[in-house]
C-alpha cells in the first residue's frame, strides 16, 4: 500500500516510520525544505533503526493512489485542504489530528472518501529526523463520509494495533477531554505529567480546571473521571503531553484545534480554560 504523511511533527513521523518499517510504500510531505532534505538523506530514526522515506515540500509530488494521513496541526490546513482539493482529488483521506476543530472542514471537503483516526502514542520528536517512543501506537479509525471498505487496508496494516468504531465523533470527544486536562498545563509549565499529581499546586490548577470542565460538559464524569486521569498521569510520570511535546521540540502546538473547539462548544464560560488558551497563544507569538 501507499501513504502520504503530510505533516512532520511527532505524529506525522511516527506513522512515516512504522508504515516504512512494515513494507508499506510512504512519502512524507513537510514544509520546511530543511527538514524535507535531512530525512532524504538520513532518514526517520528510531534508537539504532532507521527507515529510509522520500520527503517532499510539495503536495503535488503525493500519488493519486496514496492514502493520506492528514497530521498537520489546525492552524495550517486550510490552505493544505485547497491543495489537495486541486492536486489529489481521489485520493482517500485520513485526518490525524489532535482535537475536533477539523471535523467541520473535512464534511465539506470534495474527496468521496474521509476517515477521522485517534492516535495513541508516546512517540517524542527529538530531531527533524529523530523520534523515540517506548509503547506499541495504537490507532482508532471511524468514517467521516463514503465507504468503510474503503479504508480496511489501514485495519489490516501490521504498522500499528487498530479498530474500527461506528462514532469517530464520540470517540475524538472523548479524548478532548482527556487531551484538554492535561496538555494546556503540561505544556505551559512544562512539566511531565506525573507533576500534575505530585505537584500541589499542578494539581490544584488540574482540580479546578477538571470542576470548570465539569460544569460545561457534565458528561466528562463518565468518559474521563478525574480519578481515572489522575491515575494514567501517576502510572507514566514521565510521560509527556502532546502539546508539550511540541513546544519542546520548538514546533507550533496545537492550541486553536484542540482549545478553540471547546470554547466554542461549551455554553458557559470557561474563564480559567481561556485563560490558559491566551497564554499559550502567547507563548506561541514568543517563539
Amino acid at each position: 500500500m501507499k501513504y502520504a504523511i503530510v505533516g512532520a511533527g511527532a505524529n506525522g513521523m511516527l506513522p512515516a516510520y512504522l508504515l516504512k518499517k512494515a513494507g508499506h510504500d510512504v512519502q512524507v510531505v513537510t514544509e520546511h525544505e530543511e527538514q524535507a532534505a535531512s530525512i532524504n538523506e538520513q532518514g526517520i530514526i528510531h534508537g539504532k533503526d532507521r527507515q529510509y522515506i522520500k520527503a517532499y515540500t510539495d503536495i503535488e509530488q503525493i500519488d493519486p493512489d496514496a492514502f493520506i494521513l492528514l497530521t498537520v496541526k489546525y492552524e495550517d490546513l486550510q490552505p493544505i485542504l485547497r491543495l489537495l482539493k486541486i492536486r489529489c482529488p481521489s485520493n482517500r483521506i485520513v485526518f490525524l489530528q489532535q482535537g475536533m476543530l477539523f471535523l467541520e472542514k473535512a464534511r465539506t471537503l470534495s474527496h468521496r472518501h474521509i476517515a477521522a483516526a485517534v492516535l495513541e502514542t508516546d512517540c517524542v520528536k527529538l530531531s527533524n529526523t529523530e523520534i523515540s517512543f517506548n509503547k506499541t501506537a495504537h490507532v482508532t479509525y471511524g468514517l467521516v463520509k463514503g465507504h468503510m471498505e474503503e479504508f480496511q487496508p489501514l485495519l489490516e496494516s501490521s504498522a500499528w494495533q487498530t479498530n474500527w468504531v461506528e462514532t469517530i465523533e464520540e470517540q475524538l470527544f472523548e479524548s478532548l477531554l482527556f487531551s484538554s486536562l492535561i496538555d494546556p498545563l503540561t505544556a505551559l509549565m512544562k512539566i511531565r505529567n506525573g507533576e500534575l499529581i505530585t505537584n500541589p499546586h499542578a494539581y490544584e490548577l488540574f482540580r479546578n480546571l477538571y470542576n470548570e470542565l465539569y460544569l460545561a460538559f457534565p458528561e466528562i464524569e463518565s468518559l474521563q473521571p478525574i480519578e481515572k486521569v489522575a491515575a494514567f498521569c501517576a502510572a507514566e510520570p514521565e510521560r509527556a503531553s502532546a502539546m508539550l511535546t511540541d513546544r519542546l521540540a520548538g514546533d507550533p502546538m496545537e492550541v486553536e484545534g484542540l482549545m478553540l473547539y471547546v470554547l466554542n462548544r461549551s455554553k458557559l464560560e470557561l474563564p480559567l480554560f481561556k485563560a490558559f488558551y491566551h497564554l499559550l497563544k502567547t507563548v506561541e507569538v514568543e517563539k
